[in-house]
């Protein structure tokens, strides 16, 4: 079982791949426009909010071996999405889930091209992870900040 939990994550991190590329792509033109810190603030808050309203017109969307993504939600600088394991419940995932994913995803955001428009916007992406029964596994956050410790 731990095998196939361990295929599902990395099925899972091709299907976030997709997913974040198109909100950055969403935000980029963002950056280009911003004149004045309270107009960009604005404008991040009103292009996150158009980007989940985007995908939420696809959701739910499998991402491979039984995880959907559910929702993405924006609210105060922070896009939230919204994870389900169909098959699994929170006991069966490996206790190294978390972990992996934290790493991966933190990787993802600060190193990818075209996830640097979060980072540049200071925008927090979160990702809520449930099981079979809506039960939360584990939300995890990647702050932009983290990436100039990088």
């Amino acid at each position: 079982m731990r095998r196939n939990v361990t295929a599902m994550v990395v099925s899972h991190n091709i299907g976030v791949d997709k997913v974040l590329t198109h909100a950055a792509r969403a935000l980029g033109l963002l950056t280009m426009l911003a004149v004045s810190p309270v107009v960009e603030s604005m404008d991040v808050e009103s292009e996150l909010r158009e980007t989940a309203s985007y995908i939420n017109r696809s959701t739910p969307r499998p991402i491979g071996h039984g995880a959907d993504l559910d929702e993405a939600q924006a609210y105060e600088r922070t896009l939230k999405y919204r994870f389900s394991f169909k098959n699994l419940e929170k006991g069966q995932l490996s206790s190294h889930f978390v972990i992996k994913q934290t790493e991966f995803l933190t990787d993802f955001v600060c190193d990818k091209p075209e996830m640097k428009v979060f980072v540049d916007n200071g925008v927090t992406l979160k990702y809520a992870y449930h099981d079979k029964h809506g039960q939360v596994i584990a939300i995890i956050s990647v702050d932009p900040r983290t990436c100039a410790n990088e």
